[in-house]
């Protein structure tokens, strides 16, 4: 019943689920310091509140929310099962939510799995924020519009607002979701050793991945990079996971060796590991991606590199953060799977254009 009325918000609600099982790191870290205000909101006014998240999330969270507020979504359960040992991942995840008898359960992403969670989770009053998506079974659909918004309120971070201001909360400066300041443990500092990490150095961090191959620079330009950094005092460390390390490796075969001051630790960390880590490094060059994102929240000095994608909706929450643009600018008739021009937004940022704005950082 989408055209109910604000005013038919459950009065006094004990128990209040948000269905967030985003498996994007960068839409987590964004959305994440409105949901530690909520969770503050909540606590204030005795109302119980849990979130569901993706499980890969749970290292990086530990002690960002209170632990019994956090529900993990199996995503990486049910992607490994087969047959029906995927349904009864999902329907064990989705009886916990249900477990809860919420009063509201609410989402802040049109994706699917947020959708149907929402939809089934028994919750007396469930609210979506997709007129498109939203619909059969939700008593309320915030219309967020997330692509054409007001001047000073395109970024997601604004989008995810409008949702969490229905339900009580003030508005607030944008921002990323805050991690505790955990040290570096024994296990962590061990593994960076074995990699070849000196802390004594200064850490200059690339990221050649993203999800996207329209995000990506080429892999030539951070072979140069990686090749102009290059100093005695300093390390030139890559990070990345999973099919990152295809690209890292195209880099690598692009830098002359011996590979002196070049750390890979692709696949050596965990996300929270890799968010302890940040707090050593002097600055970070990467894409538009999840990591760089959770760089920027640790207030890693940095320059991002954006393509066709909008600096307005995804740019960085950091003031420490520089974004660079390419000067050529895309075709109205190139699509995200299918560039006319040889991806030349990208191609336009040049080494020695990011090597003179980085060492003025640093």
């Amino acid at each position: 019943m989408r055209g109910m009325s604000l005013h038919s918000l459950p009065q006094n609600p004990r128990r209040i689920v948000l269905v967030n099982p985003t498996r994007y790191l960068g839409n987590l870290l964004i959305a994440g310091g409105l949901i530690q205000q909520f969770a503050a909101h909540c606590a204030a006014r005795n109302i119980a509140f849990t979130l569901v998240v993706d499980e890969n999330f749970r290292e990086l969270l530990d002690g960002a929310l209170p632990a019994d507020s956090l529900l993990f979504y199996p995503r990486r359960r049910i992607k490994q099962a087969r047959g029906l040992g995927k349904l009864v991942a999902y329907w064990q995840c989705l009886k916990q939510i249900r477990a809860l008898r919420a009063d509201i359960a609410f989402n802040i992403e049109e994706d699917s799995v947020s959708h149907r969670l929402t939809q089934l989770s028994g919750a007396r009053f469930r609210m979506g924020c997709s007129t498109l998506r939203h619909g059969l079974g939700y008593q309320h659909v915030v219309p967020v519009d997330f692509t054409k918004r007001a001047a000073g309120e395109q970024h997601r971070w604004h989008s995810f607002l409008q949702v969490f201001a229905v339900l009580g909360l003030s508005p607030s400066q944008p921002g990323y979701l805050q991690l505790p300041a955990h040290s570096l443990a024994a296990a962590t500092q061990q593994k960076l050793t074995a990699a070849g990490i000196d802390l004594n150095k200064q850490q200059v961090v690339l990221h050649a991945g993203a999800t996207k191959d329209y995000k990506k620079w080429p892999l030539q330009y951070f072979a140069e990079l990686c090749q102009l950094l290059r100093n005695p005092q300093r390390q030139v460390v890559f990070i990345g996971a999973g099919s990152d390390a295809a690209e890292i490796a195209g880099v690598l075969q692009q830098v002359p060796t011996p590979h002196d001051g070049i750390v890979n630790l692709c696949n050596s960390l965990s996300l929270a590991e890799l968010a302890t880590y940040f707090r050593h490094v002097s600055a970070m060059v990467g894409n538009d991606s999840g990591p760089f994102h959770l760089a920027a929240a640790q207030g890693v000095k940095g320059l991002v590199i954006f393509g066709p994608t909008s600096v307005a909706l995804w740019g960085p929450l950091s003031a420490k953060t520089a974004v660079l643009k390419g000067t050529e600018p895309c075709s109205a008739e190139c699509t995200r799977r299918q560039c006319l021009h040889q991806h030349r937004c990208l191609t336009s940022i040049t080494p020695p254009q990011v090597l003179s704005q980085l060492l003025a950082l640093l």
